[in-house]
Order: structure tokens, then C-alpha cells, then sequence
């Protein structure tokens, strides 16, 4: 894999990493060596005209289609994605992937004990099933999108993607989960002059990050309330992916710690 990424660091709350789209192979991009995760990691794999192969070693992960398509074997079967479709894959395990056209894929990684099987997760079945749900009211709604949850068993990986309404807040209202869960949140399909605002905070008057993101951005969320939004005419979306840090004991979606001045006020899903 390529070299990682240099993050803009926030202490041990939250760092930005930029562009991470960019680029060809499979990369290392978040991981435990150049932020505060301790268990969460990120990749991204885009392969040329040869396909990628790899082990996953002592990493769980979820092979996520950002877009194009292409095809991945593992555990002796080849699974094709399209855009948003999802392939968990357990640790030990060979793993090939190859491109049928622009295959962009995210890799979601973090270290298990135990292995699960195989599982490949159609978003179209997402869009159609309770995993996904319209959350809010405006100014923050959003489309919220559970590929990889407590619908695949697995230790600690999970993931989906998030669409705003234009315009509007998601993630809301700030919230956080730094004892269950580390999150990485990844925007797409943001292209310039689209934009959203990324904010991070432990305490309300004094923001660790307010920071602008589009497209390939990524934040990596250790610790402390978060929040986004989208700026007028731009539709704020994002992949999100989360590790447990208790393996299988803190894999639930759902526990998560509002902060005080908003709690009760508003629906968070």
C-alpha cells in the first residue's frame, strides 16, 4: 500500500485528512499511525487495469463501492458491486479485487479476534428495508443509510452513507459516542463549489474544528460532540464508518450520547 496521509490534527479529538480520493492502489489512509484512533482505519483501493490483491490479515473490513463497478473474491466466491453496495469480509482471508470500470472502493478496517462470514449487502435492499430512513425535519434532514450494521454480524466494523436535504444540517443534534465507538466520516459527491461545514467540540464555546469539506475529505472522529452542514444549494453527504471498541458488545448504531443543551429538543434518528 501507498504512504499515509499527513492529517491537519486537531489534539485528540478529531484531525482532517484532504483529497483522500485522489490517487490509484490500494492505499492506507487513516489508521492508527497517523491519528488517535486506536482501532478504526481507512483505505481506499482503486484499481488500474490489474487487479489487487491482499490478505486481511488480523483486520476485519467492509469493502464499500463508492462508485463504478467491479468485482471482489473472497473465501472462494466473486461478488460484483455497484455504487454503494457493501462486501464484509472476516480476517484471514484473501481477498482479490478488480475493476470492470472505475471501481472506487472504501475500505473499512479494524482488528478482530473473531472471524464471521462473508456477507455482501445490496443498497438497493438498503433503500428498501428499514435500514434506511428519512431522520429529522428541516433544517436537518437527512436520508440516513445503514449498509454494514447490526444486519451483518461482525466485531466491530459498521458503515453507510448519509444524504442532507440541501441546505440543511445532518449528524444533528451534536452528538457523540468516544466510549462505544471511534467514527471516520468521509464526504462525496460534494464536488467544488459545493461545500459543506465540519464541526468538532468538547467544549461549546471554543471549537476544536469548523472547518469547510467536499469531496475526498475525510475527519476522523476520536472524541467529542459533531455535526456538519450543508451550504445553500449543496446537499451534504457522507459515508460514515465506525469500529466498536468492545468487540460485538458496543456494535449497536443506536447508543449514542447527546450533547446536554440540545438533548430532548430535537429527533436524532
Amino acid at each position: 500500500m501507498d504512504g499515509l496521509f499527513a492529517p491537519r490534527d486537531n489534539g485528540d479529538l478529531c484531525s482532517v485528512y484532504r483529497a483522500t480520493h485522489e490517487g490509484t492502489g490500494r492505499r492506507r489512509i487513516i489508521d492508527e499511525t497517523n491519528s488517535d484512533m486506536e482501532f478504526l482505519r481507512y483505505g481506499r483501493i482503486v484499481p488500474d487495469s490489474a487487479p489487487i490483491a491482499f490478505n486481511t490479515g488480523e483486520e476485519e473490513m467492509a469493502l464499500f463501492c463508492l462508485g463504478g463497478s467491479g468485482t471482489i473474491a473472497a473465501a472462494g466466491e466473486t461478488y460484483t458491486l455497484g455504487k454503494y453496495d457493501a462486501l464484509y469480509v472476516p480476517r484471514e482471508t484473501a481477498v482479490e479485487v478488480a475493476s470492470t470500470g472505475g471501481f472506487d472502493v472504501c475500505e473499512v478496517a479494524a482488528p478482530a479476534t473473531k472471524s464471521y462470514p462473508v456477507a455482501l449487502v445490496r443498497f438497493a435492499d438498503v433503500q428498501a428495508s428499514e435500514l434506511s430512513k428519512k431522520a429529522g425535519f428541516p433544517p436537518y434532514a437527512r436520508t440516513l443509510n445503514i449498509v454494514i450494521g447490526e444486519n451483518v454480524p461482525a466485531a466491530r466494523v459498521m458503515c453507510g452513507v448519509t444524504f442532507s436535504e440541501d441546505g440543511n444540517w445532518t449528524s444533528w443534534p451534536p452528538h457523540e459516542h468516544a466510549v462505544e465507538k471511534e467514527e471516520i466520516y468521509l464526504y462525496v459527491e460534494m464536488p467544488e463549489p459545493q461545500f459543506g461545514l465540519h464541526l468538532n467540540y468538547v467544549n461549546f464555546h471554543d471549537m476544536a474544528m469548523t472547518t469547510p469539506v467536499r469531496t475526498g475529505d475525510a475527519v476522523s472522529i476520536k472524541n467529542g460532540y459533531h455535526t456538519n452542514v450543508a451550504a445553500p444549494g449543496t446537499r451534504i453527504a457522507f459515508v460514515w464508518m465506525m469500529a466498536a471498541v468492545r468487540e460485538e458488545a458496543d456494535r449497536v448504531f443506536s447508543v449514542v450520547h447527546v450533547q446536554p443543551e440540545f438533548d430532548g429538543k430535537f429527533k436524532l434518528f
